[in-house]
């Protein structure tokens, strides 16, 4: 178990807990130091990795407005921008960075979120 979780939990903006819980701290780690790394790594030029949007893509923008999400091939793809609220990459790494998901190996953060979010509940 994380130490003082909930104190570092009261520490998230209402958008970051909503990804705690949507996520979970493993995914939020992988997505972090795993997938973000091979994300920015093919950015087309003068593009930024914005977050997942609403069908769990990562999106990225570059400085004219376009719009690019990654694809299954693992390269981005030009495409219209989704839609709905987008789960910015910002947040991702304030919640790793709070709950300094760096010191954590992947499998032992599997179902610390929803532990937690269960004892919340009682």
């Amino acid at each position: 178990m994380i130490a003082d979780i909930e104190q570092k939990y009261q520490q998230l903006s209402p958008r970051q807990k909503e990804i705690f819980a949507g996520y979970g701290l493993r995914q939020i780690k992988h997505f972090v130091e795993i997938s973000l790394p091979k994300l920015e790594a093919a950015l087309p030029e003068s593009a930024q990795v914005q977050g997942v949007n609403v069908e769990g893509k990562a999106q990225a923008i570059d400085v004219t407005g376009q719009t690019f999400l990654w694809i299954s091939d693992q390269q981005w793809q030009a495409r219209p921008v989704v839609k709905g609220e987008i789960d910015l990459k910002e947040d991702f790494l304030a919640v790793w960075q709070i709950f300094n998901l760096s010191s954590y190996d992947l499998i032992d953060l599997s179902q610390i979120h929803r532990d937690f979010l269960n004892a919340q509940q009682a």
